[in-house]
């Protein structure tokens, strides 16, 4: 079953990268190239890996793909660019992650097509290897983590943002097909309407609504089958989370005077690291608390959410 979209056509939203993408990738084509070095830069969920596959697929070419937290030494570094043949496509996942030594090594394999093989013992020398002439596609989420060298040997960089609502229900439709599945119309805007701008957020609830459709035996997911499955997740209109909902009523309880953060992780029970990783990022992006260094404090949108004012009070707060 088809996880991807087939062809860059298929690929939903990031219009401005997707047209820079064609552009390079029609150049690559005519000239019978490979294509150029790409950093994809941008929040996590929003499609860069699924269009460096889209990549290796429109070329023809091989794809060999790493995360960068594997990557901390030589011979992880140069057994994966060994594996390239010409035109094959070196992708690599968080890229940031890598060693220094090793961000070292890889803006100098790209310039140079040679593999750097350190000696052992003493005066030994340093061997360079040829390399055959790989494409890297590298993502990030991070860019100012890459050694500035790194970064600047890159020929395009790709810029993706979050989605809009209708992407993400187009997207959420496209995928149900994949799943041999289908949605309405309404169920595919509430499902982004839930899904905080990432697509792959949006994937998860529909297969969750499509895991409680098929365990009720049905083949298509309704509105029920939704409303059920956000009930049993405890999902609210936001797409916030068990918690994420009590963050944001912990906030409201304090009646406006600034929460620190380790009070927050306390009365949690939540490591601080995922709350200011994983839980604010959002309520923050959506207006619903406020961050400074005094702590944490809800908004007036926050409040608006939790229904503790209506819009006539909050025009006047």
């Amino acid at each position: 079953m088809a996880k991807e979209p087939p062809t860059i056509n298929h690929f939903i939203g990031q219009d401005q990268v997707k047209q820079r993408f064609r552009v390079a990738l029609e150049a690559a084509w005519n000239d019978g190239t490979r294509l150029p070095h790409m950093l994809m830069v941008g929040p996590p969920g929003c499609g860069k890996t699924t269009l460096a596959h889209l990549a290796a697929r429109e070329m023809a070419a091989s794809i060999h793909e790493r995360i960068g937290q594997d990557l901390m030494w030589q011979g992880a570094l140069n057994g994966l660019l060994a594996e390239a043949d010409d035109k094959d496509i070196v992708f690599i996942d968080e890229i940031h992650q890598m060693g220094t030594m090793c961000q070292t090594l890889l803006y100098k394999a790209m310039e140079e097509q040679k593999l750097f093989v350190d000696g052992r013992g003493p005066g030994e020398k340093t061997l360079t290897l040829p390399t055959n002439d790989f494409c890297l596609i590298a993502a990030t989420t991070n860019e100012y983590a890459l050694l500035p060298p790194l970064r600047d040997r890159f020929k395009v960089i790709l810029p993706f943002s979050f989605y809009n609502a209708t992407d993400l229900a187009r997207i959420t439709a496209q995928h149900a097909q994949m799943l041999g599945t289908s949605v309405d119309a309404a169920v595919a805007t509430a499902i982004a309407s839930r899904s905080r701008g990432v697509p792959r957020l949006a994937i998860r609830l529909l297969e969750s609504c499509h895991r409680y459709a098929r365990a009720k035996g049905a083949d298509q997911v309704t509105s029920a089958h939704f409303d059920a499955t956000v009930t049993l997740d405890g999902i609210d209109s936001l797409g916030l989370g068990p918690d994420e909902q009590r963050y944001l009523k912990l906030l409201a309880d304090h009646q406006g005077q600034p929460v620190r953060l380790f009070t927050v992780e306390a009365a949690l029970g939540v490591h601080q690291r995922t709350i200011q990783v994983v839980i604010e990022p959002f309520m923050i992006r959506a207006g619903l608390i406020e961050r400074a260094q005094q702590g944490r404090q809800i908004t007036v949108s926050g409040l608006r959410h939790l229904g503790l004012i209506d819009e006539a009070e909050s025009s006047v707060v």
